[in-house]
């Protein structure tokens, strides 16, 4: 097994020098770094964490908890931003995927005790309120909130996501866009709402009757998609849509097989845009669908930041998302 005595040795240089360049120390030489460094990689040298945690007593170990986040392919991404970030920072990040309330989340609560984690992030599936008490490891919620104001929440910023695309929509020159929103439980839904009325009455239009809730969500059943119920009567008069926009790429794949069955091509005789890019549903739909797209990299990325950084006050971050074109518009 490499040691960093023969490290040490091969780069004729101290062994506390070798320990430096392992522990990151800014201080040393660039040449020497370089030197002890491409050593390291030739031989394969791994330092053993738990004589870091000894040295620095620090364990450098980042808690994620995924609350059925490492299953949803729509946000895979919370994950990736922040693993991304502990391996800049030399951190470890360990994950778990659990279900609030059940065995899963005190199993992982036990394991991130025992690896003495220095902060915990806690991440959802989708925008929600959670609730989740103060211990003795910081917390950073992700895609979450504690209206009790607890911890420190990074979440996106639906108001804003559904304000910017409305004003593409209208600056594009569609008249009369159609909103099929989320189920009124979800938080997102709420807020889009309101972005995309203030948008289009910041630009002389009233939207304010063209929402309709195309989610429909009750206790003990599997949510359903009402686009059947919707899309129909809102093209049977004479002035129909011109754009419908959808809560969710998932959804705005049922709106291309629902408007096909009423005789229209999207891109041609009508519009679609959504929110998410939910790969490979947006490329695979034809046209491509024109979507906003939800921050979750960098959502991921300023968690884990925060996580290693702390935070002096707590405070609730809503990231911006990014408007990305295909041929549905």
């Amino acid at each position: 097994m490499s040691t960093q005595r023969e490290i040490a040795r091969r780069a004729k240089t101290s062994l506390k020098t070798v320990s430096r360049v392992i522990n990151r120390d800014p201080l040393v030489n660039a040449e020497t770094r370089a030197r002890i460094e491409a050593i390291i990689a030739e031989i394969g040298y791994e330092p053993s964490q738990a004589a870091r945690m000894m040295r620095s007593q620090r364990s450098n170990v980042i808690g994620f908890l995924a609350d059925g986040v490492a299953t949803s392919s729509s946000s895979i991404d919370l994950i990736r931003g922040a693993q991304d970030v502990a391996w800049e920072r030399g951190k470890q990040m360990m994950l778990f995927n659990i279900e609030r309330g059940t065995a899963s989340a005190a199993n992982a609560d036990s394991q991130l005790t025992a690896f003495r984690a220095e902060a915990i992030i806690y991440a959802a599936v989708f925008h929600q309120e959670v609730d989740i008490p103060n211990t003795g490891v910081p917390h950073v919620l992700l895609n979450c909130f504690d209206k009790r104001h607890r911890h420190t929440a990074i979440v996106p910023d639906d108001y804003q996501l559904a304000y910017d695309l409305t004003r593409v929509i209208f600056e594009r020159g569609y008249k009369r866009p159609v909103f099929l929103n989320l189920n009124s439980d979800i938080v997102a839904s709420h807020l889009r709402a309101d972005g995309f009325v203030d948008a289009a009455a910041a630009l002389g239009h009233d939207v304010s009757n063209a929402i309709y809730t195309a989610v429909i969500s009750r206790a003990g059943t599997t949510p359903r998609l009402a686009t059947h119920d919707i899309l129909p009567p809102l093209f049977a008069g004479e002035e129909t849509p011109d754009l419908v926009l959808c809560g969710q790429d998932t959804m705005a794949m049922n709106v291309y097989f629902e408007l096909g069955e009423l005789g229209l091509k999207v891109g041609r005789d009508i519009a679609v845009a959504s929110f998410d890019n939910l790969e490979p549903i947006v490329s695979l739909l034809k046209p491509g669908l024109s979507t906003m797209e939800l921050p979750y990299y960098d959502m991921g990325r300023a968690a884990m930041t925060l996580a290693i950084d702390g935070q002096d006050e707590v405070q609730v971050l809503r990231l911006k998302g990014k408007f990305i074109e295909r041929h549905s518009l």
